[in-house]
């Protein structure tokens, strides 16, 4: 079985089209993760009633590559509790592995100062009944 590598981020519109991307992905900044919302059946059973897929990215990087564009100035992130550009946040695995997508959903981002050293944080999470579209996994 393959670990997941990624070595980049992308923040793409609702369409599925690159916005930008942001690069120097710290080693423990990607943290995708699956979650199931349970439901209360006859007795006393549960089901699961839907999927919330999230997914945080930490960067060292305070601007978009290939630029000087703050990450946190693009439409499609909010830093401050505006209502953002609706987009998908993925994680973009290296050659041979597989990357990670969210649904269509708002990304929120912040500065961080936890691991002793300035991080751009971008996080992003979506609700879906179908656990393969709350995050959708791309093969290699």
């Amino acid at each position: 079985m393959a670990k997941l590598i990624f070595n980049k981020a992308e923040v793409l519109n609702s369409s599925g089209a690159t916005q930008f991307t942001v690069s120097n992905i710290t080693v423990e900044g990607a943290e995708p993760t699956l979650e199931p919302d349970t439901v209360n059946v006859q007795n006393n059973r549960e089901i699961f009633e839907s999927f919330t897929g999230r997914i945080v990215v930490r960067s060292t990087n305070t601007n978009q590559d290939g630029g000087s564009t703050d990450i946190l100035a693009s439409a499609f992130v909010s830093k401050n509790g505006t209502t953002p550009t609706e987009g998908k946040l993925r994680l973009v695995g290296t050659t041979g592995t597989h990357s990670l997508t969210t649904a269509t959903t708002y990304i929120m981002g912040h500065r961080s100062f936890e691991n002793g050293r300035l991080e751009t944080v971008l996080i992003a999470q979506a609700s879906d009944v179908d656990s393969e579209a709350a995050i959708v996994v791309s093969t290699p």
